[in-house]
């Protein structure tokens, strides 16, 4: 017990604090939770710790969700963008281990206000999806997964424009999400990024990102509206631009 309470990192607590914050965003929103617990851990510690430990935590629930997701994808009509991403996620995994902390830290905080307000105003890909859409989408998903450890929002703004029915939609996206986790451990580990200890502390916490994320599914189911909706997504936007101002200043 010990030798286990030494691999867990300073401050550990305010850890569990963004976990229990983000997974019950997550659990509220369906997504989102990578905006939270990114931006905040990479401010408090370093954005590969961050990418890391959320790569982690996620490992449990992607096992699951994996075959969730089977029952209802529709895997052939998605490839292309699921192997896009898939080649993508190291080539962006490059760019975070050349180039300044700061810089990522930056573009980070950035792009989660981005994606908070295309998700405030709802905005979805008037085009039609075709495989070209769906290769480049894939390729920006790669590449920002990669660098940033946030790839989901374009691949899932792509998937919500593209008509299917909500089961299909759903299952499409959890399965780009296992594949992001699959690609990404494999990235990781061969920059030596994904050390023992980050591993142990993300699957040692997981628990309670499955915990806090069962607990906001329920809040919604229970008293769920756009009001609630709002106070998240203005979360999201506190933490963007606290973020950024901290990496500036």
């Amino acid at each position: 017990m010990e030798n286990l309470l030494l691999i867990l990192p300073e401050n550990y607590f305010l850890i569990v604090l963004v976990i229990l914050f983000s997974g019950f965003i997550r659990g509220f929103l369906g997504f989102g939770s990578g905006l939270i617990t990114i931006p905040i851990l990479s401010y408090l510690y370093s954005p590969v710790f961050a990418m890391v430990f959320n790569i982690a935590i996620e490992i449990p629930a992607t096992i699951y969700l994996t075959y969730v997701g089977a029952k209802s994808c529709k895997f052939k009509e998605i490839s292309p963008m699921f192997f896009s991403m898939m080649l993508t996620i190291p080539i962006g995994t490059i760019f975070l281990v050349s180039v300044n902390e700061q810089l990522i830290k930056i573009i980070m905080s950035i792009l989660v206000i981005f994606f908070v307000v295309l998700i405030a105003t709802g905005w979805k890909l008037k085009a039609a999806v075709t495989n070209y859409v769906l290769t480049i989408s894939g390729v920006i998903s790669g590449l920002m997964q990669g660098a940033t450890g946030m790839g989901g929002p374009p691949y899932a703004t792509v998937l919500l424009s593209k008509g299917d029915n909500d089961d299909v939609t759903r299952g499409n996206i959890l399965i780009m999400s296992t594949g992001i986790v699959i690609s990404a451990i494999i990235s990781l580990y061969y920059f030596n990024l994904f050390t023992k200890e980050l591993l142990l502390t993300g699957l040692i916490t997981s628990p309670l990102y499955i915990l806090a994320t069962y607990t906001g599914t329920k809040f919604f189911n229970f008293s769920g509206n756009k009001y609630y909706r709002n106070i998240s997504l203005s979360a999201l936007g506190i933490i963007g631009i606290s973020t950024l101002l901290g990496a500036l200043f």
